[in-house]
């Protein structure tokens, strides 16, 4: 009697073990399989072109905060070339205006998932059950194979610049490069030579002219100190003369015509002077005036015809 009664206790121990553990599998079963009965989620709608492996139950992430998880996947009964995917997020959280789905991938081969992104200023926040707009990113897998594609058309482009520098670089474009580029060193050593030749001759020229200019200014001088010393003759032999004529006044009585014919003579000797010199100076301004104008016609030769710098003045001369 006591037997049955611990073999039927046993059995239903037994029995209820067995049924709780059925219950906790079948609550896994249904975690697992993305039924979260326990959750309050807000439902939001998501079109996108395309779901790129994404599955049921994958989170959805706010700037790489888990906020709610997909909670389905169809083909949408509006267009059906798109997928219309919904998402719950938890209860609370706000979704703005101006926030756009994508779907994202954790790494080079991690799963998919659902990324939000809020692009510029927030806006009203959107009513539950509403629809957020896709943005359109391409995946990683997309980009490498947009770059093989890239890849293989530069390919045959590459090839033909390999080929065309091969044949620019051959055995006679180099020989040719090499004489040009002996040609341009021989050239480029007359090139300066004749520079330099110029530069010795303009500065010949240069002192040529200070010496020109230094002349005219040591005449001008002399010209100045000849008509102050003139001055100074005038002026003593006027002192002179008033001295005399204080002393002398009846001598100066008698000779006054002899005394007038003097000064005149004395008076057209200076002017003479006068005359000789400010020619003498007219023409040393001429002189130099004609300097300037040939220094202008040389500098505008050259600068109307710089190559004669490279010729020798004979090569110039045939060439004209």
């Amino acid at each position: 009697m006591l037997n049955q009664t611990a073999g039927k206790r046993e059995l239903i121990r037994a029995g209820f073990t067995v049924f709780a553990g059925l219950c906790v599998l079948g609550l896994f079963i249904i975690a697992f399989g993305g039924h979260r009965f326990w959750e309050r989620l807000d439902e939001y709608a998501i079109r996108f072109n395309g779901v790129k492996n994404l599955d049921v139950g994958r989170p959805v992430k706010y700037a790489g905060i888990n906020v709610g998880r997909v909670l389905s996947i169809d083909v949408d009964k509006e267009d059906p070339a798109l997928v219309r995917v919904v998402v719950g997020l938890h209860e609370g959280f706000t979704v703005y205006q101006g926030t756009k789905a994508s779907i994202s991938q954790k790494g080079i081969v991690g799963d998919n998932f659902v990324l939000l992104n809020l692009s510029g200023k927030a806006g009203p926040p959107l009513p539950v059950g509403s629809e957020i707009p896709p943005d359109a990113t391409p995946d990683l897998m997309e980009v490498a194979a947009s770059m093989a594609g890239l890849a293989a058309d530069l390919q045959p482009k590459l090839s033909e610049i390999a080929d065309s520098l091969r044949a620019l670089l051959n055995t006679d474009n180099r020989r040719h490069v090499e004489e040009i580029l002996k040609e341009v060193t021989v050239l480029v050593k007359d090139a300066n030579t004749a520079i330099r030749s110029m530069d010795a001759e303009f500065r010949g020229l240069a002192r040529e002219a200070g010496a020109g200019i230094a002349e005219t200014r040591a005449l001008v001088g002399e010209v100045r100190s000849g008509m102050q010393t003139t001055l100074g003759t005038v002026n003593t032999a006027v002192t002179d003369t008033r001295q005399d004529l204080a002393v002398t006044l009846e001598v100066l009585r008698v000779q006054t015509a002899a005394v007038g014919g003097a000064v005149t003579e004395l008076t057209r000797q200076v002017q003479n002077d006068l005359d000789y010199d400010q020619a003498r100076l007219e023409e040393i301004l001429e002189n130099t005036a004609e300097l300037t104008r040939n220094l202008n016609v040389l500098t505008r030769s050259l600068r109307e015809r710089p190559w004669q710098i490279i010729y020798r003045p004979d090569d110039s001369k045939k060439e004209q």
